[in-house]
This record gives C-alpha cells, structure tokens and sequence, in this order.
C-alpha cells in the first residue's frame, strides 16, 4: 500500500510499529526514547529527538519520506539545514542519500513494521462516504478525549472567526468602536442579510448615530434611509415622517443610501424580515452610545440579556413586516434565540477578539464562560453530531463541533484530530 508522508508521521508519532529489537538499515540496535516535537514549519518533521543507536545517545531531528529518494527530490542533499537529521524514516527504501555535509544518515524502513490493523482502520477512515468519515466509530471514542479536543477546537474557531475582526480593525486604524459597531450590525443580519447590513453600518458611521443618539426618531430615519427603503411615496404618518427627516438629515449629512434590492426578504420568517431587523438595530443604536465600551466593560452575560429584550421599537412595526403593507398584531422583540446567536457570534467575539489582541487572557476567559452559560445551538450540523452520541452542554460545545465540522471532518483531516487519532492508533 502507498502511505502519505502525513499517515507515516503520524505513525511515528505515536509509534504504531513494531520495536521489538528494532535496527536501522545498517544494521544497528535502535531504541527510540522520545519521538521528539513535530515540525509544522519548514525544515525537518520531528525535532529534538532522542535516539539511542548501538548504544550511544543521539538528540536531533527526524525526517520521515514515503520513499528514500524523497529526499533528493526534496532537495535536502542541498540544505545544511537537514545535516543535524539523525535518523531518516522511510516507508520504502530506494536509494541511498546523504546530507549536505556528504554524511550519510542512519535509516528506518517501517514497511515490514507497521501494524496491519493500523493501516485498516486509516484506510477505512479514509474511503469512507458518510457524513463524517468516522461516523460508524466515533461513539467508540471515550467522551473524556472529545471533551478535551472541544477546548482547542473552540480556541481555533475564535481565531479563525476573529481574522476578520482584526482585518476590519486594521481597515479602521484601531478604532475598536467602529468595529464593535460594524460587527453588531452584522450581527443582525443573522447570515442572509450579514452583508447588507455590514454595507449599511459602513454609510452611517457610529460617529453619526451617536451625534443623534438622543433622537429615536431621527436614528430610525437614517437607518431606514441609508439602507434605501424611504425613496418611495408614502400615504401612511410614520414613514411619511421618516422620510422627510431623511431627507433633510441627508442633505446636510451628504449621505448616498444603499440600494434596497440589497436586502433579501425570501425564503424567511416575517420575524426575520431585514425591515424588522433595521427597526431592532435601531432601537440598539437609540440605547447604547459607545458600543465597545459596553462590551469591554459588561462582565454578566444577563446584563446583555436584559439590554437586548428592552430594545422597544415603532409601534408601526406591531402590525407592519413592510412598509405600507399592514398585517394582524404581532410581537416585535428579539426572539431568545436571536440574542444567544448575537452574544455568541459578536460579543464573546470580539471579547476574545480584543484579548487576544492586547494580550490580556481574562477578555478570552470571559467570552468562553459567556458560551458555557448559553444554550448549545440547534442546527443540522449539532442534530447529527447529537445522534452519533455526541454530547453537548453548552454553546461553546456546539461552536467546536462546528469547527470540527467545517475543518476536520469536511476535509478529512482525521489525522489532526484527536477523535480520528483515538480511533486510528488504538
């Protein structure tokens, strides 16, 4: 069987071969006492290792190939930095190399050593056309391992998430308000219409808004006008009113509102609908003045709850989901589940965001202890994770098995996660 470079280190990671009176190809005793640290950068797999060859100990690093010949074609014959290589790890041996320094390293041919059962299970891992490549084993996996690999996929996740936090932050020269500002307003868009409200936020500075803050009537009519919806006639009072506010507000603002066409209204819950959802980040705006500062600042993740379910918008929009078309009575505050995804995907954001930023771990400590404390999610991804016995408790659970979703399991990237390596090294 042809073997990855990835599968043999992994297999030399974890040692899945036999060692019992181990030699190099030469013929000499090996005992491996430690497997050294692996490399993820450029230069040799393993570093710092810890070889006992005929009797003397040796510390440097290990190089692992498919085949011998790798090695040339790698070009490491040419690259000083290999010269401290004490042991090369080969599936296959092809023909001889040496270092630059035109010494030739002690070789390790695992093709007679490595365990059948091992290369099975990989090989079913690997081949495998469901859902998630070890769907038919992960229940075999003890909780106490996936609990542990939650931890680091829930710290990759902020990461990953917090790269365009930080790229936002660099486009506004550190102005963390802005950002804060441009992320909330995202957040109201709950996916579909993430975007378009991200595009309104970047037309109606927070400068703006808050240089209005004290006047809710005059915040409505610039959100509404800047996201496009009042430049068509009205006959009802409170649109009419809107707009005219807008359109003083804009003439000496010189503001150019957005296209309404960006807005998507298929496809959703009335509740959900971009107009209803402006109205909300309306009433936000109207209630809070320095949004970054709330966030840095608001150490109880309740005292975001209670802001969230006062957000009081118009009473047009108890019986509007559009502007002239009225409907029955109907509830307009933010659903539960709308400020848990707005906590989880903005707040702690950006909370560990800011920490990891400015270096201060007990901004990333908060936004992980605002996950624990809400709900785990409800989605497609959670449901079938949950029926593969995995168990979640919490939100900060259902983001990792997110990223482990999206990164690992999408990819097949059994070998870097701690799941597939329970199940494959065994």
């Amino acid at each position: 069987m042809k073997l990855s470079e990835n599968i043999l280190q992994f297999i030399w990671k974890y040692q899945l071969f036999r060692k019992v009176e181990l030699r190099t190809l030469s013929g000499k005793e090996l005992q491996i006492k430690r497997v050294g640290l692996q490399n993820f950068n450029e230069g040799p797999d393993f570093e710092n290792a810890f070889l006992s060859i005929d009797g003397i100990g040796w510390v440097g690093n290990v190089e692992i190939h498919t085949t011998s010949s790798e090695w040339n074609n790698h070009n490491h014959q040419s690259n000083p930095v290999y010269n401290n290589v004490v042991l090369h790890v080969v599936n296959q041996y092809d023909v001889e190399i040496k270092r630059e320094d035109g010494t030739i390293p002690e070789t390790l041919v695992l093709e007679s050593l490595i365990e059948a059962k091992v290369l099975e299970r990989y090989d079913s891992i690997m081949n495998s056309m469901h859902w998630i490549p070890c769907e038919k084993l992960i229940h075999t996996v003890d909780p106490f391992y996936i609990q542990q690999w939650f931890g680091t996929l829930l710290f990759e996740r902020f990461i990953s998430k917090s790269a365009y936090i930080l790229k936002l932050l660099d486009e506004y020269r550190g102005d963390w308000e802005e950002v804060s500002y441009i992320m909330l307003a995202r957040s109201f868009g709950f996916g579909v219409n993430a975007d378009a409200f991200e595009q309104l936020a970047r037309i109606l500075p927070s400068g703006l808004i808050r240089k209005y803050s004290p006047d809710r009537t005059a915040i409505e009519a610039l959100v509404f006008g800047q996201a496009g919806m009042l430049g068509v006639d009205f006959q009802e009072e409170y649109p009419l009113h809107l707009q005219k506010e807008f359109n003083y507000l804009r003439k000496i603002h010189k503001l150019k509102p957005m296209e309404s066409v960006s807005w998507k209204f298929l496809r959703m819950r009335p509740s959900g609908f971009p107009t209803i959802r402006l109205a909300q980040f309306a009433a936000l705006c109207s209630s809070i003045n320095h949004f970054f500062a709330l966030i840095i600042e608001i150490e109880n993740l309740n005292l975001w709850r209670v802001r969230f379910n006062a957000l009081i918008i118009n009473e047009y929009w108890s019986t509007h989901y559009h502007f002239k078309k009225e409907t029955a009575r109907h509830n307009t505050t933010l659903g539960k589940g709308a400020i848990d995804l707005i906590l989880i995907n903005t707040i702690a954001l950006l909370l560990f965001s800011y920490g990891k930023y400015v270096g201060d771990s007990s901004f990333m400590d908060r936004s992980v202890l605002f996950l624990e404390c809400i709900k785990p999610e409800n989605n497609r991804i959670i449901q079938k994770y949950t029926e593969l016995q995995i168990r979640v408790q919490s939100s900060a659970d259902t983001q990792a098995l997110k990223q482990l979703k999206i990164s690992y399991c999408d990819k097949k990237r059994c070998l870097n996660c701690e799941i597939g390596s329970q199940i494959i090294k065994r």
